[in-house]
C-alpha cells in the first residue's frame, strides 16, 4: 500500500507541474473567520460544488512544510513565498478532495485492515506512543484524525490504481527505443544494489539504545537465514518496506556516506549495520556491478518504472483536469489574505 500512497502524494501536487489552478477570488465567504487564535487561514477557504473546504486542511499542510524549515512564523515569511505555499497547499487539498469524491462515487473504499496496517507502519517510526502523539500534535493531528486521513488517502490510492496505473503499459519496443536514443544514461560507475530495514532512533539516548538493539536483533535474524524481505515488510520504517526493503542500484555518491561505506564493503549476499541521521539500517547487498554500461536487459526494470511513471503522470493530469472541469470550484483566499 505504501507505493500507492506515494502516488497520492504525487497527484496532490500536480498544479506545481503545470496543471491549471482556478484563479483566487478577491471575495471572502461570510464564514471566513479564523478558527482559533494564531490560525493562518479562515474557517472556509474554498468550496467545491457548494461544499465548504475548511481552512484547517490547509493549515495542516502548511504547518508541516514550515516544520521542515525550522518552523518560522508565517508573518515573517516573504509575501511571494507565502503565496507559493498557499497555492501549493490549496491545490493539494482540492485535488485530493476531487479524487476522493470520485473514488467514493465509484464504490471504492479502504478497509479497516488496510488503515490499521498503515497506522502500524507509521507507529514504527517512533520509539514510543508519547513521541508519536507529540509529533502528531505538532502537525495539528491526533490518532483519530490520522486514521481518517489514512482512510481517505488509501481510498484515493486504490482508485488511482484502478483508473490510471492499471491502464498503463510499457512495451518492449518503447524500452528499446529509449535505450538506443539515450546511451549516456546507462553508463555507470561502480554500483551496488541493496535492501534495508530502517529502524528510526528516538530523541533520547535511551531511545537510541533501544533502536540500535532492535536493529542488531534484526541483523542477527537475517544472518541466521530469515527471509529479509519479510523482515523488512514487518519492521522497516522506510517506505521501501512495501517492496521488501529493496532500494535498487545506487552509486556511492548518491547514498549516505555511512550507508555507502558499509554497503560497498560487503560482498553480495552479506549483511551489515549502518547508522545515519535517519536511524539504523540493517543492510543486505543483493548485487554489485563494476563501472560500465548497463545492457538493455539490466536496465529494463528501472527503465520500465521510469517510462511507466511518465505515462501515469500524463494520465493523472488528464484525470484531475477532467474532475476540475466537472466541478464548480471557488477559492476564497489568497496568500495575501491569510492572517499575519
Amino acid at each position: 500500500m505504501n507505493v500507492l500512497i506515494k502516488k497520492v502524494v504525487f497527484a496532490s501536487g500536480l498544479a506545481l507541474a503545470g496543471l491549471g489552478l482556478p484563479s483566487f477570488s478577491a471575495a471572502q465567504a461570510p464564514a471566513a473567520q479564523a478558527v482559533a487564535p494564531g490560525a493562518i487561514f479562515p474557517a472556509v477557504v474554498a468550496t467545491i460544488d457548494g461544499q465548504p473546504v475548511p481552512g484547517r486542511e490547509l493549515e495542516v499542510l502548511i504547518r508541516r512544510e514550515l516544520a521542515r524549515i525550522g518552523s518560522p512564523e508565517w508573518k515573517d515569511l516573504r509575501e511571494d513565498y507565502r503565496d507559493q505555499l498557499t497555492v501549493a497547499a490549496i491545490t493539494s487539498v482540492l485535488n485530493s478532495r476531487l479524487l476522493y469524491q470520485k473514488a467514493v462515487a465509484e464504490g471504492i473504499g479502504a478497509t479497516d485492515d488496510e488503515v490499521q496496517a498503515e497506522m502500524d507502519r507509521i507507529a514504527r517510526n517512533y520509539a514510543s506512543d508519547a513521541e508519536m502523539n507529540n509529533d502528531l500534535a505538532r502537525q495539528m493531528l491526533d490518532r483519530d484524525l490520522l486514521r481518517e486521513n489514512l482512510r481517505q488517502t488509501i481510498t484515493i490510492a486504490k482508485y488511482m490504481e484502478a483508473a490510471v496505473s492499471g491502464s498503463v503499459t510499457v512495451t518492449q519496443e518503447e524500452l528499446a527505443k529509449y535505450y538506443t536514443a539515450h546511451p549516456s544514461e546507462f553508463a555507470h560507475p561502480d554500483i551496488v544494489r541493496t535492501s534495508h530495514i530502517l529502524i528510526r532512533a528516538g530523541g533520547s539516548p535511551e531511545q537510541d539504545t533501544l533502536a540500535r538493539q532492535r536493529a542488531e536483533g534484526l541483523l542477527a535474524r537475517a544472518k541466521k537465514g530469515e527471509d529479509f524481505a519479510k523482515l523488512a515488510r514487518e519492521h522497516s520504517a522506510d517506505e521501501s518496506a512495501a517492496t521488501g526493503g529493496d532500494l535498487g542500484y545506487a552509486t556511492k555518491s548518491v547514498l549516505n556516506s555511512k550507508y555507502a561505506d558499509v554497503a560497498f564493503a560487503l560482498g553480495v549476499g552479506e549483511y551489515g549495520l549502518a547508522e545515519t541521521p535517519s536511524g539504523y539500517h540493517v543492510i543486505k547487498v543483493t548485487d554489485k556491478k563494476a563501472e560500465g554500461v548497463a545492457t538493455l536487459e539490466e536496465a529494463t526494470p528501472q527503465l520500465t518504472e521510469m517510462l511507466r511513471s511518465q505515462k501515469e503522470q500524463a494520465e493523472l493530469e488528464k484525470l484531475i483536469q477532467q474532475l476540475r472541469e466537472g466541478a464548480k470550484i471557488e477559492i476564497l483566499i489568497s496568500g495575501r489574505q491569510t492572517r499575519d
